[in-house]
């Protein structure tokens, strides 16, 4: 066992008697963050979803909406909105065994650009621009019938990107095709811009004021991987999210998921308003994608 993970247990005893007393916003929620789901951890993600759901804690993306524009009480532990990157093809696979019978409904970011693509260019585009050259694609992404499949059980499709690029200092007209452009892509695929983004990589030095000013003209919300809760007054621009680690013990995954990690993020969330700007786009000009 990791240090982590023995240290995990105490401190998430100790975050459950602390956390009804740390200020959070009205109508806070967590959203956690997922990519692909490899086989030999979906049991781990059925067993952690399926506790979340016994808790009451789960809620939809027009819930999440609901919690931004009016707040609500806070009781209890945040709910917690589940989101996954990248569009694997794995994400169709537990949307259908997992989040189905529990009646859940979630984000699934995905990338058009690489869509588009198969077989080994699919292959290398992901390694090379998802997994910065680490390692290998772990599997395939899902098509457009899958997406549609998504789109059947309920769920939500956003933006991340024509082709998982990093945005953070992009060239206007790089930035522009991959926002933009990705946005025009999953219109005329899905009959709608999406109101959802995510960014890519997540982290504070991969966005800029420049990519969030046009992010935010072509969609409503964007969510990053700089965790913590959201809730009314959160900019809508830089909505938090918390990474859930499945190769993590239990204990560490019920720190990612209760919001205890995000005590060392202060400062990045602060950095992250600062370059949220206020929305423009008139909220009946927009298409909305369910």
């Amino acid at each position: 066992m990791s240090l982590r993970d023995a240290l995990a247990a105490p401190a998430s005893v100790l975050w459950r008697l602390a956390a009804p007393v740390v200020p959070r916003p009205a109508g806070a929620f967590h959203v956690l963050m997922f990519h692909d789901i490899p086989s030999g951890q979906r049991e781990s993600f059925r067993v952690l979803v399926e506790g979340l759901a016994r808790a009451g804690r789960l809620i939809s993306p027009a819930e999440a909406e609901g919690r931004l524009a009016g707040g609500g009480p806070n009781r209890g532990l945040a709910p917690v909105l589940l989101s996954f990157d990248d569009g694997f093809a794995s994400n169709l696979a537990v949307a259908e065994t997992v989040l189905a019978p529990l009646g859940a409904k979630a984000l699934f970011f995905v990338c058009p650009g690489l869509i588009e693509l198969s077989g080994e260019a699919q292959a290398e585009a992901v390694s090379r621009n998802v997994l910065r050259g680490q390692r290998a694609a772990p599997e395939p992404l899902m098509d457009w019938a899958g997406i549609e499949r998504l789109r059947a059980l309920g769920h939500t499709i956003g933006n991340h990107t024509r082709d998982h690029l990093r945005l953070a200092g992009l060239p206007a007209d790089q930035r522009a095709e991959q926002i933009e452009g990705a946005a025009g892509m999953l219109a005329a695929r899905l009959g709608a811009v999406p109101d959802w983004f995510a960014y890519t990589f997540g982290d504070i030095a991969s966005i800029d004021a420049a990519a969030l000013a046009e992010i935010g003209r072509h969609h409503r919300y964007c969510r990053s991987g700089v965790r913590g809760a959201n809730g009314r007054g959160t900019p809508p621009l830089a909505l938090r999210g918390d990474h859930v680690d499945l190769a993590a013990s239990r204990d560490w995954q019920a720190l990612a998921c209760d919001g205890a990690l995000a005590l060392l993020y202060g400062k990045q969330r602060r950095m992250l308003d600062g370059l949220a700007p206020t929305p423009t786009l008139p909220r009946q000009s927009r298409g909305r994608e369910t």
